[in-house]
């Protein structure tokens, strides 16, 4: 499953900023952290599987595939290789960070069939990690702006529509 990062910033005049991979923290072992994981309730690391974080560029540390798996033995989710079939999926793994600007709040509603696998809070940031598939949207309301956007995924682009 392709993987990408996506960072939106509602009062911006750009607001919206992709790449094609996700940064991966190193310490304490190979993960992604969402939110703030030294800061209970407000993040919490997904590991990665031994071969994932062996298969990564140790120079930069991003994964660019992967996919997400439950642990049998603890119900946590982890991220691993993806098997071969899995490479013609329309489904994506996205770390989406939707930064909030102002002093107002800001929610992310998810249609059904776009899978929330973990979040976290840090500062004026919140992450979710979600599976995403290609032409679903999300929306994003910016209540002190009192705006609403949606995030349409198409393969390996991502659009921003102001909505009315």
């Amino acid at each position: 499953m392709q993987v990408f990062e996506v960072e939106f910033a509602p009062a911006l005049r750009s607001p919206i900023r992709i790449a094609d991979a996700i940064r991966v923290a190193t310490q304490p072992t190979p993960h992604i952290p969402l939110g703030d994981p030294e800061t209970p309730g407000k993040g919490l690391r997904v590991p990665l599987t031994s071969r994932l974080a062996a298969s990564l560029d140790r120079g930069a540390a991003l994964m660019a595939r992967a996919k997400a798996y439950r642990d049998p033995k603890t119900g946590q989710i982890v991220l691993g290789i993806e098997q071969a079939e899995d490479k013609q999926t329309d489904r994506a793994l996205v770390l989406l960070s939707v930064r909030n600007d102002s002093l107002g709040g800001f929610s992310v509603s998810l249609p059904n069939h776009v899978g929330l696998l973990a979040q976290g809070q840090r500062d004026d940031m919140r992450q979710l990690l979600l599976i995403w598939p290609d032409g679903a949207g999300i929306t994003v309301e910016d209540s002190m702006h009192d705006q609403r956007h949606e995030i349409r995924r198409s393969g390996d682009d991502f659009t921003r529509v102001v909505l009315e």
